[in-house]
């Protein structure tokens, strides 16, 4: 039986959810910050390590990526190859999991983290759950049925956004769980992707903050859409965007953006 303060996560999660969910008043309230990978400049990415760090420095979002292991287990790892993070040869989805779960992806961060070995989609949600934070789960590989599956088995759908680069995957997705809210993810010129944002229709937008102007900015909001910056390390620029108006921050270091984001919001 759970005990009555074990539920204050999900409230907190389902606040999170609907400020992305609810169109944006432009100018009014601070960015959310979403930590990349965990956080990502103090312990290794997409690790256990790197998720209770972030929330330990008080994330409320949490990005992490999925992959899919040939025997159909969805795995945290970012690259097509294993060799940056776990020095062999090979890939997530050539691999079975039993191979995958006994790799090192932590001692080429620090050797302080010899011990992280890869963790399940499934573990990295009820992590960011524990710490009070919702997950932001990164499709990278696998089909839109067997997110939805460990969604729905965790009952985590007021837990977890999902975005993705491929936007046809999103569109699967949405007709799995309806319900949860879906980022399209993109980078390059916006201007000609538009007619494919407003017809896929996500709750937010994620782009590349090196490749958005401030009047492209300008056109999602009039859109009506959210917009995240992805990956936004320098506090000058995050100063920038803040006072645009943007509406979260995807950071490798959440602890800096977090203090940027708090000042004048009192």
């Amino acid at each position: 039986m759970q005990n009555e303060s074990s539920n204050w996560p999900s409230w907190i999660s389902f606040l999170i959810l609907l400020a992305f969910m609810t169109p944006p008043a432009m100018g009014e309230g601070k960015p959310l910050i979403i930590a990349h990978r965990g956080a990502s400049k103090a312990a290794p990415e997409n690790t256990a390590a790197a998720i209770l760090r972030a929330c330990k420095m008080g994330a409320k979002i949490i990005e992490f990526d999925v992959r899919k292991t040939a025997d159909g287990e969805l795995v945290l790892f970012h690259d097509d190859k294993l060799e940056r993070i776990a020095g062999v040869k090979g890939s997530i989805e050539g691999s079975d999991w039993e191979s995958i779960k006994k790799l090192d992806v932590g001692s080429w961060f620090d050797e302080a983290f010899s011990d992280q070995k890869p963790i399940t989609m499934g573990k990295a949600i009820e992590l960011c759950r524990e710490g009070g934070a919702i997950a932001l789960v990164e499709h990278k590989s696998g089909d839109a049925a067997s997110y939805a599956k460990i969604i729905s088995e965790l009952k985590a759908e007021k837990d977890v956004i999902v975005q993705s680069f491929n936007w046809r995957f999103l569109a699967g997705f949405r007709k799995q769980l309806p319900g949860i809210p879906v980022g399209a993810l993109g980078s390059k010129k916006l201007s000609d992707k538009i007619g494919a944002i407003v017809e896929l229709n996500p709750e937010w937008v994620g782009w590349k903050f090196s490749d958005l102007s401030a009047a492209d900015l300008e056109t999602l909001q009039k859109l009506k859409f959210r917009v995240a910056l992805w990956t936004v390390n320098g506090p000058e620029e995050a100063e920038k965007w803040k006072a645009l108006g943007v509406d979260g921050i995807i950071t490798d270091v959440p602890d800096v953006m977090l203090k940027i984001a708090e000042q004048g919001s009192q």
